[in-house]
């Protein structure tokens, strides 16, 4: 059955069909643009993700966190796959994205066993809220099903390293908080929304949430850049990485200090677990692009705490550096351009460049 309508019509006299029983050729139904930028999207992150993660499993000497990260790899070429056979079938051009030719198993270990699952934590959180994204925006059923996989596969990838950090003592939580022996409603005297001048209200536990986690994330990316800046071999990409630590150190002394007027615990450095290797185990294409994906990230988990912060002076500090953010994202991509290293997202047909071509 090949059309809809067969499963649908209560005008036909037929005996209507439920849902379940209506089925469509595949090769028939066109990808969307939204199924097409999320599979592009998706191929060059866990394109360049079998890059990064298979050096870290040659580095890697602790067996539980080296198990891991052998699962990330091995989920990050099957993705890969299933991407490249949907692509085939589409006649759609297979991105370039990240080959063998981007890292090298031989060089020096760079991060610590620790920092290689701390970092895996950070972007697979955000792989599972990109999939989700994606699959609210997928109407075929092959990507839909495809989708749907990634998302059972980072879930079983998060629970794995919760379990090896919480086992290992190093997953960092965020503040803990008294509970309260009430329910309360918000009153106008109460000085709720009040935070840029007069009496400031405590955080609330989201406030304090978002604010941690964007904190322990600039401790992700000061060290990251601190280890990107020590091996890059560009001397404009040291010097993009070298800014970037600093504009990392700044946001988190911004973000720490409303932890700190709380008295509440800030997040810890990770500069300590970056190796002294002045040898790339990585591309510069590789270590820019990466950069730039990271603090895309970035942006959007800013993005989200907007969206929950009430207090004003903490909304407008993380409005401010998330621009700051922006404009660092922007120049890392003009830098890819410079090197003709960042490819094309696909496009809708220049209407106008058309009309004109025969005149």
């Amino acid at each position: 059955m090949n059309n809809i309508e067969q499963g649908v019509n209560v005008n036909s006299g037929t005996e209507q069909l439920p849902y379940s029983a209506i089925h469509h050729n595949v090769e028939n139904i066109s990808l969307t643009s939204s199924e097409m930028g999320q599979l592009w999207n998706t191929y060059m992150a866990q394109s360049m993700s079998k890059c990064m993660v298979s050096y870290l499993v040659a580095k890697c000497t602790d067996p539980d966190m080296r198990s891991v990260l052998q699962l990330i790899l091995d989920v990050s070429n099957r993705h890969v796959n299933s991407i490249t056979e949907i692509f085939n079938k589409e006649n759609f051009p297979i991105p370039h994205g990240f080959t063998d030719e981007d890292f090298d198993v031989n060089a020096k270990s760079l991060f610590s066993d620790t920092y290689m699952v701390l970092y895996s934590k950070f972007m697979t959180k955000y792989g599972l809220i990109n999939f989700s994204y994606s699959l609210a925006s997928i109407f075929r059923p092959d990507v839909f099903a495809f989708y749907k996989g990634c998302i059972l596969d980072f879930t079983e990838i998060t629970e794995k390293i919760n379990i090896v950090l919480l086992s290992k003592g190093l997953l960092e939580k965020t503040p803990y908080i008294p509970i309260p022996d009430r329910m309360e409603y918000v009153y106008p005297e109460t000085s709720y929304f009040k935070g840029i001048l007069g009496e400031k209200r405590p955080l609330n536990a989201l406030e304090i949430g978002h604010i941690f986690i964007n904190a322990n994330t600039r401790q992700y990316e000061d060290a990251m850049f601190m280890g990107f800046g020590q091996v890059a071999k560009s001397k404009k990409l040291k010097d993009y990485f070298s800014r970037g630590k600093q504009i990392a150190d700044k946001q988190t002394g911004v973000l720490g200090s409303f932890l700190e007027d709380e008295d509440l615990p800030k997040p810890v450095n990770f500069d300590h677990l970056i190796t002294d290797s002045t040898e790339s185990p990585y591309s510069d294409k590789l270590l820019l692009f990466h950069s730039t994906i990271f603090i895309s990230l970035s942006i959007q988990a800013y993005g989200i705490a907007l969206g929950n912060c009430a207090r004003p002076d903490v909304a407008s500090s993380i409005a401010r550096l998330m621009a700051e953010l922006g404009i660092y994202v922007k120049d890392g991509l003009d830098l890819l351009i410079e090197h003709g290293w960042l490819e094309r997202i696909p496009e809708a047909a220049n209407r106008k460049e058309l009309r004109t071509t025969n005149n």
